[in-house]
């Protein structure tokens, strides 16, 4: 053998060696972060010894003497799996993204500060339940003990960004369940989009696509601007930037929830079930446990609750306890209200009521990695911040900013309330009495709360603070030279709707409106009627139904909507001669097609394709670019918007008004099905056949680190696979509207991927009171060396469950893997 092959042969061999063995060593030092699952560990912050057993799918079963043990060892959970994620969400509702990001996450920053979450939680910490604040510090110590254990080997992002997280206090789960309500509250957008809208355009054209709930549509309860300076949108913006930076990219922050009881049940016991909506992320929102206390220092039972929690704040938020059931959607509950304010030249006073009132102006200054600090003022009014001083800047836009009025916000954010004393007393709950009785205490984000109980009870809660207004459909941004449009308090506890028992044997949610002609102003914003038209459709198919029918709703892609939208198709082409054979299986697929948003069927894609180019060829050329983007970002608005005006022909906005001849609806329908051909042929090719939906529509659980490198999205993100449904299906499985910008990073994303759906899936069988069902989207681990940072996915995707005991004999008797905390 000649001598350099020999050297080519060695130096190959080296180096596969060397890259083997490099493998193995950075594999081990990955590895070496996930956490003990058996074992002991000593601690001085526990009163008593814990036990914690995980079954093969991590899911935790805590067993404590104490609830303040309860709360220890979830915190040391929740900071084991999900350590990273709690620390970036805090930091983004302390302001405190830029100490480890730099420059570019500095709007957001400025914008949380300027809101002013960790500023008002402060202030108002003295009113809190000392038994919350109690839970809290032990929760805290938890989370802490795992910081200090894990020094040096915490999760690679830590080691990634360069830095390692700081000490976790009280205020910081606090912080966590307010940032739930900034994320799930989205009415004040439409206060913002519709104020320009109007500017530029008029009044009377604007209304024609305010939405409004169809008259005959399921009840869950049956029965001038143009004087100001123009308005930009630079806390939208900056919000919306924001929402993609953490990955909520999604908007139909909505939920379904239903439940039967025993007369509808074919076990003769109630069932209940509930899918959260909230934007996708690896990992996903949601923790899964049970835990077991046998404290009863409070008055009530032990604290034996079950189901999901969320990572950074103790307690079970959907779930079960050793009486009751409950679970959560979304009412869409108004809670924020803007006001233009008329500032001196001094920037130091606002004018109200013919008088000037000094503003409260303090400094605040933001530490920046790589950069100098940042120091600027925050101005208060008596309403709440003034918010129109949130600017992105050149480093997120490159289209020079408006100068804008002077806008104050006030959110209901920023007024005090007690969610997690009602979330701890929800969890001890034995009646529906002590069920309504704890949600008092519960103001953002509004919720519909549907309950069922081991007695057979069924029942339903509204709960939220609902601000008393003189305006019972506050769109728009009000005059803040006035009082007259303040909050005059808020409606009492005792006038908001709730249900025991209905005589129509079930009680369904899914982000509708909630009662007809309520007296007070809740929400402009409520979600299509598809999905609970669906929900209704179903319950009313059968006399009874099983756990197993429940499991089959979760998971359907039937759409009302779409069903609606393509008879206008129909319409549009009756008497036109048709010549091109894509156009004309295209309208014959449509035709034989049951409204299935199937991944594998064509008609599907073709609809999907069709909607968009509806919306943009609607409403793009009258609103411009960033108007546009605007109006569809919450895509409730325009999925409603498009059904009313879509009954008019010669709706003005039919017409493009960059062309000299008046186009008409049908004349709109023909050329957005044309376009959607021409796009679906330059995509999936010419060939009908292959003009499948899941070709388009993809779901991807993103890391937070996606984006940045192929390769490496390869290895932390989840996916991607082809998924069926949208936006107006049980199965929620949202797209975005708008533009992607693949300039900017964090506005980047495929057109028709799912951004958003079910984060989790639950249901309880009363006929087997000690076991429920339910399925994450990724898994209980945020490390992604995990072997559970991803095995719930398919079981996801494919409609399977996890069965949770909650029985403590059987628990203990099972093969799962013992942790135990030891008191010192």
């Amino acid at each position: 053998m000649p001598k350099w092959i020999k050297i080519t042969i060695g130096i190959t061999v080296s180096f596969i060696i060397f890259f083997l063995i490099g493998g193995y060593f950075i594999e081990q030092m990955l590895k070496s972060s996930l956490p003990e699952y058996s074992g002991e560990l000593e601690t001085s912050t526990i009163s008593k010894n814990i036990e914690i057993y995980r079954d093969s799918m991590a899911v935790p079963y805590i067993f404590a003497e104490t609830d303040e043990d309860a709360a220890f060892a979830l915190g040391f959970l929740h900071a084991q799996e999900r350590l990273f994620t709690m620390d970036l969400v805090r930091r983004a509702g302390e302001g405190r993204l830029s100490e480890i990001l730099g420059e570019k996450t500095l709007p957001f920053d400025k914008m949380f500060r300027t809101v002013g979450i960790k500023r008002n939680i402060l202030k108002n910490l003295n009113q809190y339940n000392p038994k919350v604040l109690s839970l809290l510090k032990s929760y805290s110590d938890g989370v802490n003990l795992y910081i200090r254990e894990a020094k040096g080997k915490y999760p690679i992002e830590f080691d990634v960004l360069g830095y390692d997280p700081y000490e976790w206090e009280p205020v910081h789960s606090l912080i966590i369940v307010r940032l739930m309500g900034w994320e799930l509250n989205m009415s004040w957008w439409v206060d913002f989009t519709f104020a320009q809208i109007i500017q530029k355009l008029g009044k009377e054209k604007a209304l024609e696509i305010l939405p409004d709930y169809p008259e005959n549509a399921p009840y869950i309860i049956q029965s001038d601007y143009k004087k100001y300076t123009a308005l930009n949108s630079s806390l939208i913006e900056t919000d919306k930037q924001f929402r993609n930076f953490l990955g909520i990219y999604g908007t139909h922050l909505g939920s379904n929830n239903w439940v039967v009881n025993s007369k509808m049940s074919e076990s003769g016991k109630p069932i209940i079930a509930n899918d959260p909506h909230l934007a996708f992320s690896a990992p996903g929102k949601f923790y899964a446990v049970v835990i077991k206390s046998k404290d009863l220092s409070s008055g009530k039972a032990g604290w034996n609750a079950a189901g999901v929690s969320i990572p950074g704040v103790p307690g079970i938020v959907i779930g079960m306890n050793d009486n009751i059931s409950w679970t959560m959607t979304n009412i869409m509950n108004d809670d924020a209200d803007f006001y233009i304010e008329k500032i001196d030249s001094s920037g130091k006073n606002y004018f109200v009521n013919n008088s000037w009132k000094e503003l409260k102006i303090f400094k605040d200054t933001i530490k920046v990695k790589d950069a100098d600090n940042y120091v600027y003022e925050i101005k208060e009014t008596h309403r709440g911040p003034v918010i129109s001083d949130i600017h992105p800047g050149t480093l997120l836009f490159s289209e020079e900013q408006i100068k804008m009025p002077a806008i104050s916000m006030q959110w209901l954010g920023n007024e005090f309330s007690d969610e997690l004393n009602a979330f701890f007393n929800l969890n001890k709950a034995k009646s529906f009495l002590e069920f309504r009785n704890a949600l008092k205490d519960f103001s953002l984000p509004g919720q519909n709360f549907v309950y069922t109980d081991k007695k057979g009870n069924i029942g339903y809660v509204f709960a939220a603070r609902v601000p008393l207004r003189k305006s019972n459909n506050p769109t728009l941004i009000f005059d803040g030279t006035t009082t007259e449009n303040d909050w005059r308090g808020y409606v009492s506890f005792n006038e908001l709707p709730y249900l025991l028992n209905p005589p129509q044997n079930y009680i369904a949610t899914a982000n509708n409106k909630v009662i007809k002609n309520f007296k007070y102003h809740i929400s402009n914003l409520w979600e299509p009627s598809s999905r609970i038209d669906r929900i209704m459709e179903l319950i009313h198919s059968k006399d009874v139904h099983s756990k197993e029918d429940f499991m089959k709703y979760q998971t359907d892609i039937n759409s009302p909507y779409a069903k609606i939208v393509t008879k206008y198709i129909f319409d549009a082409f009756k008497g036109i001669k048709i010549h091109d054979e894509n156009l004309k299986k295209s309208l014959e697929l449509l035709s034989e097609w049951d409204y299935e948003m199937n991944s594998q069927s064509q008609a599907p894609a073709i609809y999907s394709s069709f909607l968009n180019h509806l919306l943009r060829n609607t409403y793009y050329d009258e609103l411009g670019k960033e108007l546009y983007n605007q109006f569809v970002f919450i895509a409730n608005v325009p999925f409603r918007s498009i059904l009313q005006i879509l009954e008019s022909p010669n709706s003005s906005w039919f017409n493009n008004i960059t062309t000299n001849k008046i186009e008409t609806r049908d004349e709109i329908i023909r050329k957005s099905l044309s376009y959607a051909l021409t796009e679906l042929e330059n995509k999936l090719g010419k060939n009908v056949a292959n003009w499948q939906w899941g070709n388009l529509h993809k779901v991807i659980f993103r890391h937070s680190f996606s984006g940045q490198a192929a390769i490496l999205d390869n290895f932390i993100n989840i996916g991607p696979y082809n998924i069926g449904g949208d936006g107006t299906t049980i199965f929620n499985t949202e797209y975005p509207f708008f533009d992607a910008n693949k300039e900017i990073g964090l506005l980047d994303h495929e057109e028709y991927e799912n951004i958003l759906g079910p984060q989790m899936r639950f249901i309880h069988d009363y006929a087997d009171p000690d076991k429920f069902y339910i399925i994450l989207t990724t898994g209980q681990s945020g490390n992604v060396m995990s072997d559970h940072y991803s095995d719930m996915t398919p079981l996801w995707l494919n409609g399977k469950y996890m069965r949770i005991c909650t029985n403590e004999t059987d628990i203990r008797n099972s093969k799962n893997k013992l942790f135990k905390l030891l008191a010192e």
